[in-house]
């Protein structure tokens, strides 16, 4: 060893100069998030709806890889990428642990599929009266808290008691209860009338709670519903498969949908893009454009559904890929403009 060390010294000195930095940069974390090009999904392989309607195309839905916290070797490499988008962490997230935010991922999943599965059902209903969804509202899910907050990532939103604007004055106050039974009013409540003051009962740990609002207690929520997989028709085969997102909403309502009525909207073409859906059929902007559109175009996606709030970015990264005509840039604001497009505006851009 002696001899060896003596006869490769100069050699051994070398490498460390070269790896110590390297192993350095490589581990040292900093205060960015880095989001890099992802992949496509296939939604029949998270959804299985057994009919007889065949399919010859497919629907796939986006992801990116998104890195918190990533590392100065990491960064550097970032910096030279034109499609990776750099950022500084917000110090609003900081006190969310990891396991906080895997399970607020799990919510927003199970809250897309759900979504999905109540608006392609009842889209599905105007081709076919016997089709039939098997589901009951089941309240808000809080997904993100602020620092101060008196809510927990998991904690369920069923009853909110809040002040009756229509019935109250200055000088009389009246009140009001509004249950997740009452989905429309519920709906409301949370997304548009928060006020200091209100009582929010939740379930959490499977014990119910008050919590009466405070300046600090802002939150995100997202909606759950309780399906019946078995009893509807036709019956559903969910996969535990964690693969996706809110962002893939539109695109797993497109693919239920295509899977219920007798006319198949793929034409042969493999149809991808992004975008939330909302219970009302209103596509939502999502985040991780820039990196989608290339992933799509890599995928060999033929149509690429986009929100029109993300729309001015998307075309901003389509008009950076070679070749880019091969793919089709589709902006859509409802699952209503989706449909049409797939039903006659492809004939326009497409010869099959």
């Amino acid at each position: 060893m002696k001899y060896l060390l003596k006869k490769y010294w100069h050699l051994i000195i070398f490498a460390c100069i070269i790896n110590i930095p390297l192993f350095v940069l490589g581990i040292t974390r900093t205060n960015y998030s880095l989001t890099l090009k992802g992949d496509t999904t296939l939604f029949n392989s998270v959804v299985s709806i057994e009919t007889e309607n065949e399919e010859k195309g497919s629907f796939s839905s986006i992801y990116v890889i998104s890195m918190n916290h990533s590392t100065l070797l990491q960064n550097i490499f970032a910096d030279f990428d034109p499609i990776v988008d750099k950022n500084e962490l917000s110090s609003s997230t900081t006190h969310i642990s990891d396991l906080e935010n895997y399970n607020a991922g799990k919510i927003q999943f199970y809250s897309s599929i759900e979504n999905a599965l109540v608006v392609a059902y009842k889209k599905a209903k105007e081709y076919d009266s016997n089709i039939s969804l098997n589901y009951s509202f089941n309240g808000f899910m809080i997904t993100y808290y602020t620092k101060n907050s008196q809510f927990r990532i998991n904690d369920r939103i069923i009853k909110i008691k809040t002040i009756d604007l229509e019935k109250s004055t200055e000088d009389n106050k009246v009140y009001k209860e509004v249950s997740y039974l009452d989905e429309a009013s519920f709906r409301t409540q949370i997304n548009s009338s928060r006020f200091v003051g209100d009582e929010y009962t939740i379930i959490r740990d499977n014990k119910e709670m008050t919590i009466t609002l405070t300046i600090d207690d802002n939150f995100y929520a997202y909606s759950r519903y309780d399906i019946d997989y078995n009893n509807s028709n036709p019956t559903i085969k969910f996969k535990d498969n964690l693969t996706g997102g809110p962002s893939g909403g539109l695109l797993q309502t497109l693919s239920i949908l295509n899977k219920l009525i007798p006319i198949d909207l793929t034409h042969g073409l493999k149809i991808a893009g992004t975008g939330t859906i909302a219970y009302n059929g209103m596509v939502g902007a999502i985040g991780g454009i820039t990196q989608k559109v290339p992933t799509a175009f890599d995928d060999d996606i033929d149509i690429f559904f986009c929100p029109k709030d993300n729309f001015e970015d998307a075309i901003k990264a389509y008009n950076t890929i070679p070749n880019r005509n091969k793919m089709k840039m589709v902006c859509v604001e409802t699952l209503d403009d989706a449909i049409n497009y797939l039903m006659e505006g492809y004939k326009n851009d497409f010869k099959i």
